[in-house]
C-alpha cells in the first residue's frame, strides 16, 4: 500500500562529509540573504548529488539554474518584472556555483559562467537602483565590473570599490556586499582585475600578479572620476583573496580614505600553506598539469584535481611546485606601516591559526587606525568570508564606514 502519511515535506537537510564542499553549500544559502538563491533550492539540488561527488553537483547546479532561468522568462513574458528579476538573480548564482566546479580549461566553465553573467545583468535591469555594467582601461584591455548607485542616490558621494579573491565572481558580489551597501545609501564599485574568473572569462592570457596595486590604481582612476564619487569618502574593500590586493595597494596609493579586508592577506604563501599544511607545501608531489587527469581519483580525489587546475590556470603555472613558488611573489609584509588610513580586519575564528596570526600582524604593524573584528561560530559566522551570515558581516562593514566617514 502507498505511504500516505501527512508530513511535514520531503526536503532534507543533509551536507557533505567534505569539509570544501560544505563550505560552497554554505556559500550558495548564504547569498539567500540577499536573493540569490533560497534553502529549499539549494537542498533540493543537494538531493540530486550522491555522496561527494563535485562533478554531480556541479551537473545538479547548472540544471538548477536552467530550470529557474526558464521560470524567469516566462515570468517576463507575462509582464511580472519582480519575479522575473527575483528568478533572475537565484539563476545567476546558481550558475556561478556550476562554475566554480566545472574544469576551469574546459568549455562548460565558461558556458556557466557567461550564463551567470547573462543572468545577472538581465535582472539589473529590472532592480530601482542603478546597476551600469562597466569596463576598466588597463594596459590596453578591459578589465570587467559594475558601477552600482542607490536609486534615490548617494549619500554624499560615499563609495566602496569592492574586489574578490581567487574564486569569486563579480555578481556574486552583488550578494555578498553590494545589495547592503546600496540600501544603506552607499555607491558600490565592483571590478575584476587579472586572474580573477570574471577577467579569465573575456581575458584568459591575464594572470594573478603580485603588483595588484596597478590594476587597481586604474580602477581607483576610474571611480574618482565619476561625478558621484566622493574622493574623501573613497573606500576600498578586499574579499578572501582580495585581503592581499586591498592591503597590497593601500601600501602605496594614498588615495583610499578607509580599508577593508576580509581578510588580511599579507603573505600568500603562508596562507595557503596553512590551507594545505606544511609538509605538503614543504614536498609538493611531482604533479603537472598535462598529468593530473590521469591520476586516479582515489590517489588525487576530483576535488583536489579541480582546486590545482583553477591555479595553475589562474597563476600560470603548469605544477605544483610552480605554484608553491609563485605564491612567494605575493607577500606585503615588509611595507605594511605605509597604510596610514583608518583599517578594519575582518577574520573568523574558525579560519585556523594562520589567518588569525596575519589579522594581527596586519593590525599591530599599520601606522593608521586598526580595528580588528573575529567573527565566531556562535554567530554563525567564523566561515571564511562570513558566508554563513553575510546579514552580519554587512552590519560590521557598513556600520564601521559610516562612523568613519560621519563628518
Amino acid at each position: 500500500m502507498a505511504d500516505d502519511r501527512v508530513e511535514r515535506g520531503r526536503t532534507r537537510v543533509e551536507g557533505f562529509q567534505s569539509g570544501e564542499l560544505d563550505f560552497q553549500l554554505m556559500r550558495s544559502l548564504g547569498t539567500g540573504n540577499y536573493g540569490g538563491g533560497t534553502p529549499g533550492e539549494v537542498f533540493a539540488t543537494r538531493a540530486a548529488v550522491t555522496g561527494d561527488d563535485p562533478y554531480a553537483w556541479r551537473e545538479a547546479l547548472a540544471a538548477m539554474g536552467e530550470r529557474i532561468l526558464k521560470a524567469a522568462r516566462q515570468a517576463l513574458e507575462r509582464g511580472h518584472r519582480v519575479s522575473a528579476r527575483d528568478h533572475l538573480l537565484r539563476a545567476s548564482m546558481y550558475y556561478r556555483a556550476a562554475e566554480y566546479f566545472a574544469d576551469p580549461w574546459g568549455s562548460e566553465a565558461q558556458t556557466w559562467g557567461l550564463a551567470s553573467r547573462d543572468a545577472f545583468r538581465a535582472a539589473a535591469e529590472l532592480i530601482p537602483d542603478r546597476i551600469e555594467p562597466i569596463e576598466i582601461p588597463f594596459e590596453g584591455k578591459g578589465l570587467p565590473g559594475y558601477f552600482m548607485a542607490p536609486a534615490s542616490g548617494a549619500d554624499r558621494g560615499k563609495t566602496v570599490v569592492v574586489l574578490t579573491g581567487f574564486d569569486g565572481t563579480a555578481e556574486e558580489l552583488y550578494f555578498q556586499v553590494a545589495a547592503a551597501g546600496l540600501e544603506r545609501g552607499y555607491n558600490v564599485l565592483i571590478a575584476q582585475g587579472p586572474g580573477q574568473v570574471g577577467c579569465l572569462r573575456i581575458h584568459p592570457e591575464l594572470k594573478f600578479r603580485p603588483d595588484y596595486e596597478k590594476p587597481i590604481g586604474a580602477i581607483l582612476d576610474f571611480a574618482l572620476a565619476r561625478p558621484e564619487v566622493a574622493p574623501e569618502r573613497l573606500a576600498l574593500y578586499g574579499i578572501s583573496f582580495g585581503g592581499y590586493f586591498v592591503t597590497r595597494v593601500a601600501e602605496y596609493d594614498g588615495r583610499i580614505k578607509a580599508l577593508i579586508a576580509n581578510s588580511p592577506i599579507i603573505d600568500l604563501y603562508a596562507y595557503m600553506a596553512g590551507f594545505i599544511g606544511p609538509d605538503f607545501a614543504a614536498n609538493p608531489p611531482p604533479v603537472s598539469l598535462n598529468e593530473v587527469d590521469e591520476i586516479s581519483d582515489e590517489d588525487f580525489p576530483r576535488e583536489a584535481k579541480l582546486s590545482f587546475k583553477a591555479a595553475c590556470r589562474r597563476f600560470g603555472v603548469d605544477s605544483f611546485t610552480a605554484w608553491l613558488t609563485r605564491l612567494k611573489d605575493f607577500n606585503a609584509e615588509e611595507r605594511l606601516a605605509e597604510i596610514r588610513c583608518p583599517a578594519l580586519a575582518m577574520v573568523g575564528a574558525g579560519e585556523g591559526a594562520e589567518a588569525l596570526r596575519q589579522s594581527k600582524r596586519f593590525v599591530e604593524s599599520i601606522s593608521g587606525p586598526a580595528t580588528e573584528r573575529i567573527f565566531t561560530a556562535e554567530e554563525g559566522a567564523d566561515a571564511h568570508c562570513q558566508v554563513g551570515n553575510l546579514a552580519l558581516s554587512n552590519a560590521v562593514v557598513f556600520d564601521w564606514l559610516d562612523e568613519i566617514f560621519a563628518d
